[in-house]
């Protein structure tokens, strides 16, 4: 089995048993069979099931960085930030709904490699990333039923 897929599956597989089970009653039992593959698959990838969770949260924001940079203007930062959030609002409500948004801002911390900055980089750095994740976690808590650009309108006032 090809490492990339069985990812998928483990993830698509974790997913799919987040809707309907609360994080912490599934087991990695759980999540081989609902994926179709073996433990030993799982544990070639990952440690844990929040792992697999962690995984795919910075394979969205690596996908949206990457979006960013052929964008190439900093003045599409935050637009294109929340658009990425809403394109995969059901990832990021499942994760809320789960009570683990705070892998978002840790996310966000490892994005902006903030542990290797230094004193004069690392405060202006941690007010933005909170700021961020004040605002996602506020705009999951309320369903992220606001449209993007009327967050945006909303945010530049």
């Amino acid at each position: 089995m090809e490492a990339g897929y069985a990812v998928e599956k483990i993830t698509d597989g974790l997913l799919e048993l987040m809707k309907e089970t609360p994080f912490e009653e599934i087991t990695i039992s759980d999540i081989v069979r609902k994926a179709g593959v073996g433990r030993a698959s799982f544990y070639r990838h990952f440690d844990s099931k929040e792992a697999v969770v962690r995984h795919h949260m910075a394979r969205l924001l690596k996908e949206w960085g990457r979006e960013f940079e052929a964008i190439g203007k900093l003045e599409e930062l935050g637009p294109s930030l929340l658009r990425h959030f809403y394109g995969h609002r059901y990832f990021y409500l499942l994760l809320h709904r789960c009570g683990m948004s705070h892998y978002l801002l840790e996310a966000i911390r490892e994005t902006m490699e903030l542990d290797h900055k230094s004193d004069q980089e690392v405060y202006p750095l941690s007010w933005f990333a909170g700021g961020l994740y004040g605002v996602v976690d506020e705009w999951m808590r309320r369903g992220m039923s606001t449209l993007p650009e009327d967050m945006e309108a909303m945010l530049s006032k």
